[in-house]
């Protein structure tokens, strides 16, 4: 089972990642937003190029054969299709496919896009619950720390007063030594007091 610093450190690893992963996808989110601006310009553009692109047809006029004739209308020329027009039209067909194809990726980034975002609110929502995990262990940390700085005084304390009793320990013992054999000693004296005087008795009581 892990310790409560390993389980911190953990903890601390598992932010810098989800933070330094949300960070790229934030960077992301902004290049797809950049990507999506230039697409709709683009598209823009060549809308606004294929409407600029048909010319007017202009009617014949019709043409008066004479004063007080009736007005007889020409019919219309037709004249060959010029380089330049069946250029315009070969330029609006392909930018027309291009058109379709910017609009086509448009939508794609723009799934991708709102993908993210979701995906981006899931990584706050664990970054948030990280952090909330950080802030309670970093509180029963400094908690425990507290409480293992009060014991090691109390420790300190006890060894302290260990040694304080165990040098009293010592100088009773030593004080009870001397008291012991001097108790000894005046026991040997008063014995050999009392054995002299029985001695002197008993030789006076042979002379009595």
């Amino acid at each position: 089972m892990a310790t409560w610093s390993e389980q911190y450190l953990a903890a601390l690893r598992a932010r810098a990642e989800v933070e330094q992963a949300n960070i790229e996808l934030y960077d992301y989110c902004t290049k797809l937003a950049d990507q999506k601006a230039e697409l709709h310009k683009r598209a823009s553009s060549h809308a606004q190029a294929s409407n600029e692109d048909e010319e007017p047809v202009t009617s014949p006029q019709p043409s008066l054969m004479s004063m007080g004739m009736r007005r007889v209308t020409s019919p219309p020329v037709v004249r060959p299709e010029s380089p330049n027009l069946a250029q315009l039209r070969q330029d609006l067909a392909k930018a027309q496919q291009e058109r379709g194809e910017l609009q086509t990726r448009l939508e794609s980034v723009t799934r991708e896009l709102e993908t993210l975002k979701s995906r981006g609110k899931a990584d706050s929502k664990r970054i948030a619950q990280l952090t909330a995990s950080v802030s309670q262990l970093t509180v029963k940390l400094r908690d425990r720390e507290e409480e293992l700085r009060g014991k090691a005084k109390l420790i300190e304390n006890v060894q302290d007063e260990n040694v304080t009793l165990n040098l009293q320990l010592n100088m009773a013992e030593e004080q009870l030594g001397k008291l012991t054999k001097d108790n000894k000693e005046l026991v040997d004296r008063w014995m050999a007091s009392k054995g002299k005087e029985a001695d002197m008795m008993n030789e006076d009581s042979k002379f009595g």
